[in-house]
């Protein structure tokens, strides 16, 4: 099974050759995939290396995650929409 690079877990996908958590998620009435790089689920929300940590991450933060897609794709992002560390304000600012 480690061969796989696709593992499906309650709707969130795991890429492993991409390094992403992929997933769909709704905006307005139309359902949209996005997906979430294993960097920000590591930095932002304490994931592990191991694919149940990252899954654990995704599944603890799934409101968070697909709310910001959401408002991603409604800003003209082209689908499929990528989270990355950059649409996270960065935890230094104002210092």
């Amino acid at each position: 099974m480690a061969a796989n690079t696709i593992v499906i877990n309650d709707n969130a996908v795991n890429d492993r050759s991409a390094h992403v958590i992929w997933f769909e998620t709704a905006a307005g009435a139309r359902t949209i995939q996005a997906g979430v790089s294993w960097e920000v689920l590591r930095a932002r929300f304490g994931a592990g290396v191991e694919e149940a940590s990252l899954l654990d991450a995704y599944h603890g933060n799934r409101r968070t995650l697909h709310a910001l897609a959401e408002r991603k794709f409604r800003e003209s992002h082209p689908l499929p929409v990528l989270l990355s560390s950059s649409d996270f304000p960065s935890e230094r600012a104002g210092r």
